[in-house]
């Protein structure tokens, strides 16, 4: 799999601007110079100078060197999204309507906010870009629960996103840190419950994941536990009852 710091400055930009949802012409305008500039940059037949590598710098992030190195913290599948991004020349907003997957979610996915969506939105990207996303048997390993099932990253803002299946379901705020335990019979009607509450907007609920487990007794177990773990950091406490 290609890394980020195997990229072309030109495909960095391409990257990079896909990521940000910008058009040639929207980062022309940014950068102060014109589209076809853009688009010879892209095709590394000419580059940027100095001055404007830091515009590119302050609008995208991740041109320079010294950037590049931050993103090898990427999970996989944010390195493969931006790749195949720049490969066929898509923004996220023309990928969020080719593949019916929201621009929101797959916005999380390239900033490393998910890295194991559920199998419907990889099906749905992988069609849409036409490549397949190739998972080491190490990472599939990373997202399981012995024992139990595999946790699986969805959106919890994104109703399209949400797993119509019985389990236990962990929100996380903007840093990571997981702020509310819950289970339910239909972890999407049970999400639905939420929207309505001061603390499920973002960025306190950024993101969230879940493990399916058809059976009640076990999800109450694993939600006990969970709950116990976490103490005061959990929107609910100890006695199981929402923080309002």
């Amino acid at each position: 799999m290609q890394n980020r710091t195997d990229l072309s400055v030109g495909q960095r930009i391409r990257a990079g601007r896909a990521k940000n949802g910008l058009s040639q012409l929207d980062l022309a305008e940014k950068v102060g110079v014109s589209q076809p500039t853009v688009s010879l940059w892209e095709l590394s037949k000419q580059k940027p100078d100095s001055a404007q590598i830091e515009r590119l710098e302050a609008v995208l992030g991740g041109i320079t060197k010294e950037e590049e190195s931050s993103e090898q913290s990427l999970p996989a599948i944010s390195i493969w999204l931006a790749r195949a991004l720049s490969k066929k020349n898509l923004t996220a907003n023309e990928l969020a309507r080719k593949s019916g997957v929201s621009a929101p979610t797959i916005y999380n996915l390239l900033n490393g906010g998910a890295q194991n969506p559920q199998q419907r939105t990889l099906k749905s990207l992988e069609a849409a870009l036409g490549e397949r996303f190739e998972r080491t048997e190490q990472e599939k390993e990373s997202f399981e629960v012995s024992g139990i099932g595999e946790l699986i990253d969805f959106n919890p803002h994104d109703p399209t996103d949400q797993p119509n299946k019985p389990g236990v379901y962990v929100f996380y705020d903007i840093s990571g840190r997981p702020v509310y335990v819950g289970k339910a019979n239909n972890i999407a009607d049970r999400v639905d419950d939420h929207k309505e509450k001061f603390w499920f907007k973002q960025p306190i609920v950024q993101t969230a994941a879940y493990i399916e487990i058809p059976g009640k007794t076990l999800r109450d177990q694993v939600e006990t536990v969970l709950i116990q773990f976490l103490k005061n950091n959990a929107v609910i406490n100890k006695n199981k009852r929402a923080r309002d």
